[in-house]
Order: structure tokens, then sequence, then C-alpha cells
């Protein structure tokens, strides 16, 4: 036994360097995605989940066989299990894991529950549906065009099929994003692994699996879904064998939609055409191509109701009046007292938001990803994805004042992984005590190593505008919505083709309609013309220690290679520019315990470097060096469950992560999440199946080194504005020290339940339960703990599916803050409040052949 850790160094370092010259050499081996492939977990069952058992000839006299009779198992498909243990998951580690040993909390989402959630159905990414399924990822409405939630209070990372989408800031793409083409995907919390790698600050991740080609037989089905308040979407979905020997697969998945909103002024139309072929010529090799094109008018939800005050919250009660448009400002200077306008409080449409008629924008997202799988022999195998990910929008909201364009961004991602797996034979072990072998089980030293290199390329040409904040100078009664315009106050006029205003004035925008302006110097907010190359070789290994204990270690080193300069438009005496070379580091370290066969106990370390983003990803010539070491660190550790014969599956864990808050124009600033989570799945049967969810969860801002505290457009309530007569939009500091997250219930409770027939009629029960959460950083404005119910019925055949969705049934009046805890918008929370759906009706019905 003394002799096994020098003997495994040494075997290790020469299979580790005998692996990287493996995948240094040129691509002829390239292959799947690291992420779960078709062959692995997507393929979609048949269309009927039921099998029957052939008659069989019993024994019996020659002249008089008899038959027994038929019998029928009943399983659960794919699309239909709640389990985490169903399969494994590679959303972790790159591999595929048992989810007893992957010491993460990962949450893997069928197309099935993601249905039952919501999730999806909005045409947007809805604050609520994701965290109906896990708690930690409550999020914000994010404007309607975030790609990933919000998880454990920081914006998640986003993956498509194991590569990171980095064209977007804080997941927020500034487009809605695309769910017609998902068929599953995994929800991890905390940092990102070794083989993934993560480029930006994140609280967690989620991994989306697209739609798989059909190999087995041509299969499809249309769908309408009709809702209240104009929604309107529909689509088709087809696919089969192209070939006789099955060997070539495709399928084709449209949608379309015409959206208005419950919201007055939003819209959101788009259409989504998805193309995935498969070629799977044998066992030891595949290749797979996935391609999506998606087109967008939309209206981004971002001005809602501006002024809360705990009376807006509690009776629906808004303080009415307005400046003059021209007269409206930020600060205290020529600002006049909130007394001298505003009126009596007054009752409120929920529907009424802050959209001008002339808001909105128009977009194009194009996807073309390539992944290959090459299985060399019983313990190599070799994966390559290359990616590839194109974003173009335009669009303009007046009451802010926003205005963006970005100019043709793409990123083209690259990752070639080795996959070996060895035995090292353990010494005589005659010698190990009985205490040992009870503690430990069976010596094993079974190895599985992932490694390689991505090469990441980006090009990004952004221009924005979001600093002139006076949304609470506008009133929602009795005032025009034409007026509610930015660019009619004389304050903003006066910062057009002016270098010595906030954040170096503002120009207009080369080749935009008239009216779109940007800031040349507006830090992570975004303005840049950028292109930047990363360079990540990794190494990832998990070992099986011994039947009862295994460890998971993993590094990563990205090379960001960056160029920046401030975009075509800029003012030459404003012109700036930044040439950098930066590393980022990442280590992983993960040991797993089983203290029974259903039961283990987990332990994760996570550090590692990720950079601040400016819009769309890319970086802002005027970041400096510490922008590019924004640390992400994770202690967690849990124990897993699994019983009644892999029915039922609990977990509970605990966690603290250091990360950073985004501030939109300013530099990143530390902050802290620690909590405690728990979680319950039971599928005892198709018939029945049950989800339960706690997540504690408290953040902390660290101000106390940066000379100032966090800052708010607005740093009091508007009813404290008119009480004391103070100026609305006064855009402050509060002073230095550390602070609660804002927006940010501390508690989520949620939990859903579903039974069904065998003649397929069924029904859904979700509930969320949030605790109170502040608005502003004197906790003076609270929404308090509030609930919101939804219902689904359902009738589900192999050949029709229908289902009725009612959403917030109970018609509680709830609200969410506009910035949840790390965002940078919780700097607008005292500006602008989003208040819930009430009650409301989504029908579906589909036809499958």
């Amino acid at each position: 036994m003394n002799d096994i850790p020098r003997a495994l160094r040494s075997v290790l370092s020469w299979l580790g360097l005998l692996s990287w010259l493996f995948c240094s050499l040129p691509a002829a081996f390239p292959s799947s995605d690291g992420g779960p492939s078709a062959s692995e977990r997507d393929d979609p069952p048949p269309p009927a989940s039921r099998k029957t058992a052939q008659p069989a000839l019993s024994a019996g006299s020659a002249d008089q066989p008899y038959r027994l009779p038929s019998v029928t198992v009943t399983g659960v498909g794919a699309e239909e299990s709640i389990l985490p243990t169903a399969q494994p998951n590679s959303s972790v580690y790159g591999i595929p894991m048992d989810v007893m040993d992957t010491p993460r909390n990962v949450v893997p989402i069928s197309r099935g529950l993601a249905q039952s959630a919501g999730i999806g159905q909005f045409g947007f990414l809805d604050p609520l549906s994701t965290a109906m399924l896990a708690p930690a990822a409550l999020t914000q409405i994010n404007y309607g065009i975030a790609s990933a939630p919000t998880i454990r209070g920081r914006n998640g990372l986003t993956l498509i099929n194991g590569i990171e989408e980095t064209l977007n800031n804080n997941s927020e793409q500034n487009i809605p994003w695309n769910y017609n083409m998902v068929e599953s995907m995994d929800l991890v919390e905390g940092p990102s692994n070794a083989v993934y790698g993560a480029t930006q600050v994140s609280g967690g991740y989620v991994n989306y699996t697209t739609k798989q080609p059909y190999f087995d037989q041509f299969r499809g089905y249309v769908w309408d879904t009709t809702g209240m308040y104009q929604e309107y979407m529909w689509g088709a979905d087809i696919g089969g064998p192209i070939d006789k020997e099955k060997k070539l697969g495709y399928r084709f998945s449209y949608m379309g939609q015409e959206n208005g909103s419950y919201y007055q002024y939003q819209r959101n139309d788009q259409q989504n055409f998805y193309l995935a072929l498969g070629y799977h010529p044998s066992d030891t090799y595949t290749v797979d191509f996935y391609g999506d094109l998606g087109t967008y008018d939309y209206t981004p939800m971002w001005g809602m109701i501006n002024r809360p005050t705990q009376s807006l919250i509690d009776n629906g009660l808004y303080l009415p009046g307005a400046l003059p448009p021209s007269e409206a400002t930020t600060g205290l200077l020529h600002n006049p007292g909130a007394a001298t306008y505003l009126g009596s409080p007054v009752g409120i449409s929920r529907r009424d938001v802050l959209f001008n008629p002339t808001d909105g924008g128009y977009g194009t997202t194009g996807l073309a990803q390539i992944v290959q799988k090459v299985q060399v022999n019983e313990d190599l195998q070799v994966v390559n994805n290359t990616f590839f990910w194109y974003h173009d929008d335009q669009w303009i909201l007046h009451p802010i004042f926003y205005s963006e364009s970005c100019r043709g961004d793409y990123e083209i991602d690259n990752r070639t992984e080795c996959r070996l797996s060895f035995d090292i034979p353990p010494a005589d072990s005659q010698n190990e005590s009985n205490e040992a072998k009870l503690l430990l089980g069976e010596l094993r030293l079974h190895n599985v190593v992932d490694t390689g290199v991505e090469l990441h390329y980006q090009k990004n040409l952004d221009y924005n505008s979001d600093s002139f904040i006076v949304l609470n100078s506008y009133s929602l009664i009795h005032q025009n919505p034409l007026l509610w315009n930015a660019t009619l106050s004389k304050a903003f006029q006066a910062r057009i083709g002016n270098p010595k205003a906030p954040f170096g004035g503002e120009w207009p925008i080369p080749g935009a309609p008239p009216g779109y302006y940007f800031e040349p110097a507006n830090l992570a907010a975004g303005s840049t013309d950028c292109h930047y190359g990363a360079i990540s070789p990794f190494y990832q290994h998990n070992v099986e220690i011994s039947e009862k204990l295994s460890l998971q270690i993993g590094a990563r080193a990205t090379g960001y290679f960056v160029s920046a300069q401030t975009p075509p438009g800029t003012p030459p005496v404003l012109f700036t520019q930044l040439n950098t070379t930066q590393l980022a580091p990442l280590i992983t370290v993960g040991p797993v315990y089983r203290i029974f066969p259903w039961m283990s106990a987990y332990f994760d370390y996570n550090w590692g470097y990720v950079v601040n983003a400016a819009d769309m990803g890319g970086f802002s010539p005027y970041f400096t060096s510490n922008q590019f070491r924004l640390l992400n660190e994770l202690y967690e550790g849990g124990f897993k469950f699994n019983l009644l014969k892999d029915t039922l599956f609990a977990s509970v864990d605990g966690f603290s992560q250091y990360t950073y808050l985004n501030n939109r124009a300013g530099p990143a600033t530390p902050s802290t999440v620690t909590g405690f989570e728990a979680s319950v799945s039971y599928q005892p049967d198709r018939h029945f199946w049950a989800k339960l969810g706690y997540a504690y969860m408290h953040g902390t801002e660290d101000w106390t080194s940066v000379g100032h505290g966090p800052p708010m457009y607005q740093t009091y309530s508007t009813a404290l504005a008119l009480q004391q007569n103070l100026p609305l939009n006064n855009n402050a500091f509060f002073p230095a020290g550390i602070y609660n997250f804002l927006g940010f219930p501390d508690q989520v409770f949620s939990g859903m339940v579903t039974y069904r027939t065998d003649a397929g009629l069924g029904v859904t029960l979700g509930g969320l339960v949030m605790s109170e959460q502040s608005l502003g950083y004197n906790y003076t404005t609270t929404i308090p703990t509030q609930f919101v119910l939804n219902a689904t019925l359902f009738y589900a055949t192999p050949r029709w599916e229908a289902r009725l969705y009612f959403y917030n049934f109970t018609n509680e009046p709830y609200w969410l803050a506009f910035g949840m805890g790390a965002n940078g918008t919780r700097t607008f929370n005292y500006e602008d409040i989003v208040p819930g759906m009430p009650f409301w009706v989504q029908g579906t019905i589909a036809y499958k052949f």
C-alpha cells in the first residue's frame, strides 16, 4: 500500500503526457460535445412507452400447445422522468457520471419536466418557472431577453451542447431566448468545471441540449398555443432516418410567434428554424450538426411601473404628477423637489407600464455546431465540438434612455477532448485491516481522464447608451406616453456631442436610425470595438479509489489575447484602446464518499479567475487588468440519497460562494452568497411524481475598500422624496460598508406534483413561496412574503396532446424587484418595479404522427 501513491503519480504523469500529445494531433479524431450526445441521453423514445411481450409457446403436449397471457410492462420515458438518478449526467464534469457520485448540486430538467413547469411557454425566460424546479434559480425579469436564469443571486452562464455562449453579458443576450431548439437542460449551481470553463462571473450555469436527430423511424408533431393577452405561438417538428440503413437521420423544427403582452406596448414576434443532421456510420464514429436561425421583432421589458413605494406594493396606490419632459434630469443640480409637482396617491392598473409606443427593436441570431466522436478503442475516445454563434440586434427604449446596436457580432469555439479510462492494478490487499476494508470497501483505482484544449475567437462591434436614467420624472397617469422620452430633456440634449459629459457624452450611432446614441466610455455597460482570442488547455480526472471513495480533480488555464478600442463614431478626443494578455486559471477538487449504496457525502472546492464583460460579452477599452482577475470561489458540501428502489432522490447541501457584483457603469465589486438547500424528487411510476425544494441564501456586498458605497439612480423611495421635498433621480452613492443583497428573498420554497391516469388525463399543481425582499440599501421599502400557485390540466394520447395552463390561479398580486442580488440593474430598484402577472390562461394542442 505504501508504494501505491508513488506508482499512481508516475503512471498518471505518463498517461497525462501521452493523452496530451494525442489531443495535440491535427483534428483527425473529431467527435462529440462533451455534453450528452444523442446516443448517450437525448434520443427521444418511440411514441408509445408501453411494450407488450409477444405471446410465448409454453411446454405442453405437441397436439395441444398453450400460450401464456400477454404481459404489459409500463416504464417511465426519458421525457417523463424527473429523477436526477434516471441517467448519467455529463454537465458537471464533462463526462457522464452518476448523480450520486457527482460532488455538486445539479438539476436535470427533461423536456417533459420543463413543460410542466412552464419553462419557455411564455415566449421568453420568465422569472418564476425555473424556480418551480430549483428554488435557488429564482430570477428577475431580465427584460425578457436573457438566456439563463439567475442562480444563487447571480446571473447564470449559458451553454449549448457543452459550449459556453459568450455573446452575452451576465446571461443577457439582448434578444429573447429560443426554447424551440431545446430538448433538455441541466441546471448546475456554482462555478463551471475544468472541461467547460467559464468566462464571466456567475452563480451557476445552464447547459442546453438541443433537439437530436431521429434514426429509428419518421415521426413528428404540429402544435399551437393560444393564451390571454394576445399570445399566439405555433410550430412543427419532423424527423427520421434518411437512408435505409438508418445511419443518417435528421430533425427539422419550426416555431413562430406573434405575442402581445399583459403589459402595454410590449411585443415579441419571432421566427425560428432549427435543423439537426446526424451521421452514425458505425459504433466508432458519429457526427452531428445542429443549426438554428432566428429573427426577432420585440420590445425588451425594461420600463415597468416607476416610483415604487410601500403604498404601491401594499395597496396599489401610485404617486402621479410629472415635470415637463424638458426639465427631467439626474442628480441634485437644477432638479426640483418632488413635492413641487407630485400629487396625491391614486389607484393604478398593473398593466400600465413605462413603455413609449415607439419603443422596440429587431434582431437575428444564428447557430451552427458540429459535434464529432471517435471511439478509438474501449478505453480511448476523442471528441470535438465546433461552435459558431452569430448575433445582430438594434433597439431603443426612450424613457430610460437606452439604445443599442450590435453589428454582426460572432464567436467561434472549438474544443478537442481525449477521454481516457484505465485501471491501476492495486497492490496486494491481503495486509489491509478489516477496519480499512469496512471503511473504504474494495480497492479499485479506476481512472477516467478528460483532457484537451479549447480555442475561442470573438468579434464585437457594440454601441450602447444607458446612463441617463430619469424614470421617476414621468407619470403613468395623466401624461401622454409619447412624452416618456429622455431625449426631450434639456439635460440630455446638453450631453449630445459633449465629450466632457458623463461617460463621454452622447454620440449618434453610425448607420443607425436617427435618435440612436451611444456613450464611448460607459465601461461594463459596454460600447466597444473588440476582438479577442483565447486558448484553454484543461485536465479533468475522476479516480474511483475504492468501492466507496472517489475523487474528482480538474485544472484549466485560459489565456486571453485582447484588442479593444472605442468604436467608429467616437470623437478623436475620446479615442482609447486596450491591448492586453491575461491568464485566468481554474482548479477544482471534489471527493465523494459512498456511506451506503443509497447514500453519499460530497465536498467540492472550486477556485478560479473569471473576467468582467462589457455589453454582449466583449471587453471595454477602459478595463484595467484587475477586471480580468475576478475571483469565483466555491465551498460546497452535502449529502445525497437514493431511496425506495430508485424512486426517491433527496439531497441537502450547504455552500459559500465568493463572487463579484456586476456594476454596469463601474468596476466589479466583491460579494458573498452563503446558504443551505434541500430537495426531494419522488416518482414511483409513470402515474405520479412530486418535486419539492427549499433554499436559504444570504448575499452581501463588500464596499469597504472601494471608497464609496453602492450607487442607485434614486437612493430613497418616491414617497420619502414627496414627504421631505427631495429631488427624484438623485443618482447618488451610499456610504462605504457591507450591505445585504437587494431584491433577493433569503428563503424560497417550491413544489410541483403531477398525477395522470392510464387514459392520459392528468393534472399538475405547482407553488412558489418567496420571503421578504428589500428594494433599497436603506431597507425601508420591501416586498413582503408572497406566493404564486399554478395548475395545468392535460390529456395525452399517442396521437393527441392538449394542455390548459392556469397561471397564478389565486390571482395573487405579487411583485418582483427589477434588479435581483448581484445583478447590475439593482441600481434601478427605486425607479422600477415589476408587477407580477395576474391569473391568466394558456392552452396548447398538439397532433403527433
